[in-house]
């Protein structure tokens, strides 16, 4: 089945394809929807990375931004990402496919057939490496939900292993570090981050939402990631040169130093909020990171290491214990996905 969203916000994108300028009143004349829709539909494509601008005046409207036109013959992997996450390259379902979401939106049969090839020749590979990405199987629900502004019930784990049950308003979705995260706020609050492995249900309502005028997902996620585990707590690594690339790829923080040395090793210095989740990192590097300071955490890493020794040597005695809680919470997870990309 076509989703009706869907299926307008690819027809806007088509007709400022087309045209140099398209009023407001002109695309819900054309769509049969209020000028309101039209906002929240501009707002939602604008969120997800389409280029469009508005044009003030009496005789406002909107049109693609001239230096990316969003040629679907030179799309590249964050368009092709963008178009996934607004359900246009998703695999074909029963009694749909990409020429019924293009033919209900008025493209021409030539898009409709750069449309086939893009969603049979690209393909989302939602599971990073090794680890199962439970939490795509909630895009569709989500992804409809964010569209037509519907609150959902959602039912997560929470930290004691234990289920939470509660109404949020979806505002986004982000794909970071081969997971799904929602950004979504309560009945009363601000947004906050949830992801989606986490999430056993997701349930729509038959509440809707004013989707905030000022909100802009990606800006609220750099913001909060900035602050995400961000502290007082002081952390010194010694870096060789044979880690040094790697650890460089770390995303710091605006307030972490970087000290370089003559001998092409670095000193990084970190402000975190706990220093727990560094003991996976910086065991993984053995003897090219090595902790300076704090006290506290290179003893919690000698434990580790002389525990991992024990385990393969019978005639070492096992030591102390690593601090408690490491085994069970996100420290692993956060050591291996918290990555830049970039070299």
């Amino acid at each position: 089945m076509v989703n009706p969203a869907h299926a307008r916000q690819l027809g806007i994108v088509q007709m400022l394809r087309t045209r140099t300028h398209v009023p407001a009143r002109e695309l819900a004349d054309r769509f049969g929807v209020t000028d309101r829709t039209i906002y929240r539909d501009i707002t939602t494509l604008t969120s997800h990375g389409i280029p469009i601008q508005a044009t003030p005046g009496a005789a406002g409207g909107y049109r693609l931004a001239p230096e990316d036109p969003l040629d679907p013959l030179t799309l590249d992997s964050d368009q092709a990402m963008r178009l996934y996450v607004l359900g246009f390259l998703d695999p074909p379902t029963a009694g749909s496919t990409t020429e019924d979401r293009g033919r209900a939106a008025g493209v021409s049969s030539t898009v409709q057939e750069v449309m086939r090839r893009l969603a049979q020749r690209i393909h989302f590979d939602t599971a990073d490496w090794y680890w199962r990405d439970e939490g795509s199987g909630h895009l569709p629900v989500l992804r409809t939900a964010m569209l037509t502004g519907t609150a959902l019930e959602v039912t997560f784990r929470t930290d004691d292993g234990g289920q939470e049950t509660t109404l949020l308003k979806p505002y986004g979705v982000v794909w970071k570090a081969g997971e799904w995260h929602m950004v979504a706020a309560r009945a009363a609050g601000p947004p906050q981050r949830h992801r989606l492995n986490l999430v056993d249900r997701l349930q729509p309502t038959d509440l809707t939402f004013a989707y905030p005028e000022d909100f802009t997902v990606s800006q609220w996620w750099t913001a909060a990631m900035e602050d995400y585990g961000k502290g007082d707590i002081r952390v010194e690594l010694h870096v060789t040169p044979a880690a040094r690339a790697e650890l460089l790829r770390l995303s710091l923080k605006s307030n972490s130093q970087i000290h370089e040395h003559d001998d092409n090793s670095v000193t990084i210095v970190l402000y975190v909020d706990r220093w727990e989740w560094l003991i996976p990192l910086v065991t993984s590097y053995g003897p090219d990171v090595t902790v300076t300071e704090p006290p506290a955490l290179r003893e919690a890493i000698t434990a580790q290491l002389r525990r991992a020794l024990a385990a393969y040597d019978t005639s070492q005695a096992a030591g102390p214990a690593p601090p408690a809680g490491l085994p069970h919470d996100d420290s692993r997870l956060r050591s291996t996905h918290g990555r830049h990309p970039g070299a």
